[in-house]
């Protein structure tokens, strides 16, 4: 069981973002990008690569990413849901760059 520490932001953002009643996955992370802050940005990006990098096995973090994003079909992105979320990451890192 992954610790509620490296759990509970993450499930936050996945939750919050990716849930079942968004149009696209595209469209709920553009509407994140434009209208939450990028400090909170930056604290989110810290708790993905926390998650990211932590010791839990790929099969668990796999997962959780799965069942946290529940809105996603992740297996259409021919990713599995760890390089998903690294994408993730990416866009939100390329957003906080520019001003």
């Amino acid at each position: 069981m992954i610790e509620i520490e490296i759990y509970e932001p993450v499930f936050q953002f996945l939750g919050g973002i990716f849930h079942q009643d968004i149009e696209t996955p595209e469209s709920a992370l553009a509407e994140y990008l434009e209208e939450i802050p990028k400090e909170e940005q930056k604290t989110d990006i810290v708790a993905l690569k926390d998650f990211i990098n932590s010791d839990y096995s790929d099969e668990e973090k796999n997962d959780f990413i799965d069942e946290a994003a529940d809105g996603v079909d992740i297996l259409s992105y021919d990713v599995s849901p760890i390089i998903w979320l690294e994408q993730v990451i990416q866009k939100i890192e390329k957003n906080i760059e520019t001003l």
